[in-house]
């Protein structure tokens, strides 16, 4: 990654969080900081070596954007020797940020802001405590401001993109480990590329979907927290009710086709991108990867509940 890049994203962080302190602009904190620690990040990357091309011939971007849906395992053999991921990486920055969008005017800020607050009231830390209570009911007014704001969705498109790198750095640190550990190698930025174009297909698949549901759907029938996610029907949690049984819902839910081709795509990623990184290496470090998501995800259900019935 570009060590200016990291420094001017730093430095755009720092300038919004300041004003977002001094209150000259509302509600940035968070998104300065993130993209404080962003900026760090890239810094810290740009230092890693990219491999040897060894004459190897660089397929051109427009060429793994398309070819990553039909022939995934070209695309990955050629980051082999010309890893890249900036353009799938802001087209799915884009394409995260439409959907939120687009979400909120079918749904409604208000019904998915009073839906939030409702079910954090009704959290037993937050219930049996009338000054938490009031705390939180104090903040629906603002809430519902930011969520109609057009500056606030505007800056959460940098804190999108920040968040996407941490977690694409985050997976490729885990490959890059995980093979290292089972005896394999690969390169960070191989294994970086693998995370970032494993995920691209998926994500433009479920924005296609999801955008279409959307549409078609009765605003009425989709949930508020749950629709942000995803409104696609491809496994079978269906069969049980989420305020009855929150925990056997998550799980079914997280053996979906699209996870399945995400699974997929990060094993043969690894297989082409590594040097040495066999089918098992491969295969284990992205079934590791969905372990831990679902561990995450049935945690996530077990802790809150309420925000998914």
């Amino acid at each position: 990654m570009n060590r200016i890049a990291g420094i001017v994203l730093a430095a755009v962080g720092f300038i919004l969080a300041v004003l977002s302190i001094a209150k000259v602009v509302p509600g940035g904190t968070g998104t300065g900081v993130v993209l404080i620690l962003a900026g760090g990040l890239i810094i810290g990357l740009s230092f890693i070596d990219r491999p040897d091309s060894e004459g190897v011939e660089r397929m051109s971007t427009p060429s793994t954007l398309g070819n990553i849906f039909f022939s995934p395992g070209e695309v990955f053999a050629n980051f082999r020797r010309h890893p890249r991921f900036l353009v799938a990486l802001l087209i799915m920055v884009v394409l995260s940020s439409t959907y939120s969008v687009l979400f909120v005017e079918r749904i409604g800020a208000k019904r998915i802001v009073d839906f939030t607050i409702d079910k954090t009231l009704e959290m037993s830390m937050i219930a049996n405590n009338p000054d938490a209570r009031k705390q939180v009911e104090d903040g629906r007014a603002q809430a519902l401001a930011d969520a109609q704001s057009s500056f606030q969705r505007v800056i959460q498109v940098p804190g999108t993109f920040a968040g996407l790198t941490f977690l694409c750095s985050i997976l490729a640190g885990v490959f890059f480990v995980f093979a290292l550990a089972m005896g394999g190698k690969i390169n960070f930025w191989q294994a970086f590329s693998v995370a970032v174009y494993a995920m691209f297909p998926v994500s433009v698949l479920r924005f296609i979907l999801n955008t279409i549901m959307l549409y078609v759907k009765d605003p009425a029938d989709i949930h508020p927290i749950l629709g942000q996610q995803s409104l696609i029907q491809d496994n079978l949690n269906f069969l049980v009710s989420s305020a009855e049984n929150p925990v056997i819902y998550t799980l079914l839910g997280s053996f979906s086709v699209l996870m399945f081709y995400w699974i997929a795509l990060n094993a043969i990623g690894l297989k082409n991108a590594g040097e040495k990184v066999s089918g098992t290496i491969a295969w284990s470090a992205s079934l590791a990867i969905f372990a831990v998501i679902l561990f995450f995800g049935l945690a996530m259900a077990v802790a809150f509940p309420s925000f998914i019935s």
